[in-house]
């Protein structure tokens, strides 16, 4: 079921669109109560769910995730990503993927160890995947020194994860751009 872009603060209208974010590109804001997503050259939708709603939902605040935990994260965001593409089923042809906003970035930022994510940055998807692994593997205390983790991400690191996983994984994407900034569509 999906809520109104109004549940949350979509993406800022005045920035500008990159060069990445061509016409049939989605546009994925992870949020800390929804995903805002905004198909390049037409449509919104907003997930219910972000990095906050699945640290309190299906990952129990769990210092460690349990594996189960992680499937349940893993699949609330596919089955509202399924809810838009019954919905809209354009957005599974979406051959380009970028994530916008602080969370997205922070993947990237601790999956190449630094403070700033570099302009144009692709964030594989086996890249995903390995933060991934080693983030949930660590205990919060551990994960407070990886490089490029801010402290006030180390509770939704994981989450953020799960939410990039489960969109790359769905629209069988390998790849998607990174950025700091709200993007436009």
């Amino acid at each position: 079921m999906m809520v109104p872009a109004m549940a949350e603060p979509g993406p800022t209208t005045n920035a500008p669109v990159s060069a990445e974010a061509a016409p049939g590109s989605l546009i994925a804001h992870i949020g800390e109560q929804s995903i805002h997503l905004t198909m390049v050259g037409g449509g919104e939708w907003t997930l219910p769910i972000g990095v906050v709603s699945l640290v309190d939902g299906p990952l129990e605040r769990a210092d460690r995730p349990r594996p189960e935990h992680l499937t349940n994260a893993l699949g609330a965001v596919t089955d509202h990503l399924d809810d838009v593409l019954i919905e809209s089923p354009i957005v599974g042809a979406a051959t380009q993927l970028a994530l916008a906003g602080p969370h997205a970035a922070m993947i990237a930022r601790v999956e190449l160890g630094v403070s700033e994510v570099p302009t144009d940055y692709v964030l594989e998807r086996v890249d995903a995947d390995d933060v991934f692994r080693t983030l949930v593997a660590e205990p919060r205390d551990e994960r407070l020194h990886n490089p490029g983790l801010d402290a006030d991400h180390v509770d939704t690191i994981i989450a953020a994860c799960c939410a990039v996983l489960a969109l790359l994984r769905r629209l069988d994407l390998q790849r998607a751009d990174v950025h700091h900034k709200e993007l436009r569509g």
